[in-house]
């Protein structure tokens, strides 16, 4: 198998399994809300390598909790959600402009769209939800992506061996 393919196995495998796992631990913790939202969390953090799945888990966290607060406090000041996702996204993406934070932008804007529409009576509450589980879904990630970095070390400090065995019987 060419080192491309084997790559994208391993690759694709990795997030699948960051997705199951993410949901097992959200159900397992019984956190309220929806558990795909962790799901979908740790499939959109799963990088190649775990440092930069490590930097898009902390941008994606901090963009969600920007993003949920943000747009709750504007529905609660509106009393619109229409308005106050507006209001959020056009807010969100001048903050992440100035700021330089282009990696922020749409988790930020996705998670002001979806406390401001989410359409239930507790707003800080389900911002809240969110957060944790846009968390979880990150933690999963970064477990997962620990694990298959230490499986890729292994297997490389073997394959490592076997060429020095290789060189010594030669």
């Amino acid at each position: 198998m060419q080192p491309r393919h084997f790559e994208a196995v391993v690759f694709s495998a990795k997030a699948a399994i960051a997705a199951v796992v993410a949901v097992l631990c959200y159900e397992f913790i019984k956190l309220p809300g929806a558990p795909w939202v962790a799901s979908v969390s740790a499939v959109l953090v799963t990088q190649p390598n775990l440092h930069s799945s490590f930097q898009a888990s902390l941008m994606r966290v901090i963009a969600n909790l920007v993003g949920a607060f943000g747009g709750a406090v504007l529905l609660v000041a509106t009393g619109q959600p229409v308005v106050a996702m507006a209001i959020g996204v056009m807010l969100t993406g001048l903050v992440c402009y100035l700021l330089k934070q282009d990696d922020m932008l749409r988790p930020a804007f996705v998670a002001v769209i979806i406390v401001t529409l989410i359409g239930e009576h507790d707003k800080w509450h389900s911002s809240l939800d969110r957060v944790l589980a846009v968390s979880v879904g990150c933690v999963c990630a970064l477990g997962v992506g620990f694990l298959f970095d230490k499986l890729a070390d292994l297997f490389k400090l073997v394959r490592k061996d076997e060429d020095k065995k290789d060189t010594w019987q030669e």
